[in-house]
């Protein structure tokens, strides 16, 4: 098994590797479009990409190591992450050049948790509610460096009541979004502006918004 993942390691960054490992998540995105993810099985995802089960296990162990990966995708290629550029997650350019043409220019301020599943690309992951725990854990610890600290120096509140605020704002806003089905228009322009209203701009408050 440990030769088996350190052959796997070795050839992330061969072409073929990187185009089949992301014809594979692109497969398990459309699969969520009309399945709930815990309902997925290695069957369905790999007839939606069209390989055998041999492929599918020669690149991943399970589906939960595909949702994983595309999770730090959506959240990582929204946020033009330079990890990308380094070589840390293997992505195509023309991948990371789509993405960026799909972000106008008021995408490319928002925080990654409004930006990702403004995406259509990986909005279905933000609409699975089986999802919310795993991508909340996930945005948390992404941020919660950078934004504990900005509430701290803000606000001058200790590092425990920063994560008490930090947490509430992240989990709050996020639900109130994914409520719009993260479209946004009048409805959505108008419940940000209530939301700013209520709790200002001040760090944390626009986490999703």
């Amino acid at each position: 098994m440990i030769k088996k993942r350190s052959k796997i390691s070795n050839r992330k960054t061969d072409r073929r590797t990187v185009m089949t490992r992301q014809i594979i998540r692109d497969a398990l995105l459309e699969c969520l479009k009309t399945t709930d993810y815990d309902k997925i099985t290695v069957a369905a995802l790999c007839r939606q990409a069209q390989i055998s089960r041999g492929t599918f296990y020669l690149h991943y162990d399970n589906i939960d190591e595909v949702l994983n990966e595309t999770l730090d995708e959506a959240l990582r290629l929204t946020e033009l992450d330079p990890l990308y550029n380094q070589g840390c997650i293997p992505i195509s350019e023309d991948a990371l050049r789509q993405t960026s043409e799909n972000l106008d220019d008021h995408d490319a301020f928002l925080p990654a948790c409004q930006r990702a599943p403004s995406n259509q690309k990986f909005r279905p992951l933000f609409l699975d509610e089986s999802l919310t725990k795993l991508i909340l854990d996930k945005l948390y610890d992404r941020e919660h460096n950078s934004q504990t600290k900005k509430i701290m120096a803000t606000y001058h509140v200790n590092l425990k009541d920063a994560e008490t605020i930090f947490r509430f704002t992240l989990y709050g806003s996020f639900a109130v979004n994914r409520s719009l089905k993260w479209q946004r228009g009048d409805e959505w322009n108008h419940v940000q502006d209530l939301l700013h209203k209520f709790f200002g701009p001040g760090p944390g408050s626009a986490n999703c918004n």
